[in-house]
């Protein structure tokens, strides 16, 4: 069983740092966060392939967590999303913060740099719960 990739793994894989060792959920996790930077310059009628990818990635992640994660204790709560789409929301609020980077306001920088730390320590704390086999992930 491999284990699951901690929080500063997933965002570097996000930001586009090379994924050593490699991994498929930091593949996958880079790859999403190349497609929300493309979605954002998409316009939303020409998106549908795109997303199809994306929808494609998070359950790949699904998958990959379901065989590398312990069965989880009778009583876990059952987590709101799938790992999947934490790793998607990672993502996405990384291309936020690389498109905010170049504007000039500061706030705008920092308040997507500070949401995305906080979706990091979210998908760490779920990653944590879901080694110990006390979260379980919805279906």
């Amino acid at each position: 069983m491999s284990s699951l990739p901690d929080k500063d793994m997933i965002l570097a894989a996000c930001r586009g740092f090379p994924v050593i060792p490699e991994h498929a959920v930091l593949d996958a996790a880079a790859e999403l966060a190349t497609l929300h930077q493309i979605r954002e310059v998409t316009p939303a009628c020409h998106t549908e392939d795109t997303d199809w990818r994306r929808t494609w990635l998070m359950r790949e992640i699904d998958e990959w967590i379901q065989q590398a994660t312990p069965v989880p204790f009778p009583a876990a709560k059952v987590h709101t999303h799938t790992m999947g789409q934490v790793i998607d929301q990672l993502a996405q609020h990384t291309a936020h913060a690389y498109l905010a980077l170049p504007s000039r306001s500061i706030h705008l920088y920092k308040d997507a740099c500070d949401r995305l730390d906080e979706l990091g320590d979210a998908y760490q704390d779920l990653a944590d719960d879901l080694a110990c086999g006390t979260r379980r992930l919805p279906q």
